[in-house]
């Protein structure tokens, strides 16, 4: 039971039971009376529900099996995914023990059935320092948007070449969607992958593009790459082969320079 008048965090460890079902109907009212005044925790829920909905849409389904069978069969799974060292509690967000397992069980069953869906963690870091480099900054968002619209639905890299100056050279991962974009201005080739059970999008731009920008330039010349993380996605900005290219995936940095070594 929770108290009559719960503190916001407690409620919003709540709304992933409410999500799925799981409260009191005390608790389950407190939630919907609170719901109406928090736009945070109405977004928060509307993620739980999708990441409910893909569990459910993903799971085999056994003939005969009925749904409550294999709803039931995704709530085992997050149980498995707790299985782990915790995270430190300084930077813990109030929901993150419910959450963290949600959105790895999905990226298990989502990467598995060949989805789009990308569940990002929320503990972004030099966010600051990307909103002050264009060609970062337009990579990041240009991505989001392609997730949002769980991107276009085919890979053309003979028809993506076509009207760019400089050299498209992709990944060795599956490669499933591209498109044309622009980064601080100039154009871009967006090309976005399967790796590892999540989704990492590759941006080729022009060389030159990448040296203007001060920030990335310095790390590029010192050490060959441009490494940064924000809300939980990692950036990587490097030169090769005669253009520019950014990483941006649900990934460290270091994992990303896996893809280019």
């Amino acid at each position: 039971m929770i108290e009559a008048a719960p503190g916001h965090a407690r409620l919003q460890e709540l709304v992933a039971g409410f999500a799925d079902g799981e409260l009191s109907p005390d608790q389950s009212g407190a939630i919907q009376e609170h719901l109406r005044t928090c736009a945070r925790c109405r977004r928060e829920l509307t993620l739980q529900q999708s990441v409910s909905r893909a569990l459910a849409r993903d799971l085999p389904r056994e003939d005969g099996a009925p749904l409550q069978q294999r709803l039931a069969s995704a709530r085992l799974r997050r149980q498995v995914e707790q299985i782990g060292p915790p995270a430190p509690a300084k930077r813990a967000l109030p929901w993150s023990r419910r959450w963290a397992p949600r959105a790895a069980a999905a990226l298990v069953l989502i990467g598995a059935a060949g989805g789009t869906m990308v569940l990002r963690d929320r503990r972004g870091h030099g966010s600051s320092a990307i909103a002050e480099i264009p060609v970062v900054r337009d990579a990041v968002a240009d991505c989001r948007r392609a997730m949002a619209r769980n991107f276009p639905r085919k890979a053309d890299l003979r028809g993506l070449e076509q009207g760019f100056d400089f050299p498209i050279r992709p990944l060795d991962a599956e490669l499933f969607s591209t498109w044309k974009t622009t980064l601080a201005g100039a154009p871009a080739a967006g090309l976005a992958y399967r790796w590892r059970g999540t989704v990492v999008v590759q941006y080729v731009i022009r060389a030159e593009v990448i040296r203007q920008q001060p920030q990335v330039d310095e790390s590029v010349r010192r050490t060959g790459f441009y490494a940064a993380s924000e809300q939980g996605q990692g950036i990587l900005a490097f030169v090769a082969g005669g253009s520019g290219m950014l990483l941006v995936g649900d990934a460290p940095p270091e994992e990303l320079r896996q893809l280019v070594l």
